[in-house]
């Protein structure tokens, strides 16, 4: 809503493609007609070129025959395609972006380093009695000492 002119309320809407400039389908010039099914998004601009490429370019699909130049023509129904609430080419930029990050995450914007650990030394006491000629474990003392007050 705009300012109102003394009593009048003036309210002014606008299409899609004023509201959201990333959308194309005027031809060029000031008197310019709609491209047929227009406006189109971006994604369904790069999705058409990218089959009119492999069409023209690959031989993929040459067993449809001339039918095969039809296929860049299913770009026009990407137009309210969406996944998990994103475009198709939002969704793509988000799994790039996914793909790209560091596995051990961020941390204040910046891929997260962990220190490195720090070696520890393992001690074993061995523990060699009189009268012994093999060395006897901690363990095996607290054993031999639990079976002798059993019995």
């Amino acid at each position: 809503m705009t300012k109102p002119r003394g009593d009048v309320l003036i309210g002014r809407s606008y299409t899609r493609s004023r509201r959201f400039p990333r959308m194309f389908g005027r031809m060029p010039g000031r008197d310019g007609g709609y491209l047929p099914g227009g406006p189109y998004t971006l994604t369904q601009g790069v999705l058409f070129l990218m089959l009119l490429v492999v069409v023209w370019k690959l031989p993929l699909l040459d067993w449809l025959g001339p039918a095969r130049w039809l296929v860049p023509l299913s770009a026009v129904f990407v137009r309210r395609a969406r996944i998990e609430s994103r475009t198709p080419l939002g969704w793509l930029l988000g799994l790039a972006a996914h793909l790209v990050a560091p596995t051990t995450g961020t941390r204040n914007g910046r891929a997260y380093r962990p220190s490195r650990p720090q070696r520890q030394r393992a001690h074993l006491y061995l523990h060699v009695e009189q009268g012994q000629e093999t060395a006897v474990s901690s363990l095996q003392l607290v054993l031999d000492r639990a079976r002798k007050d059993a019995t």
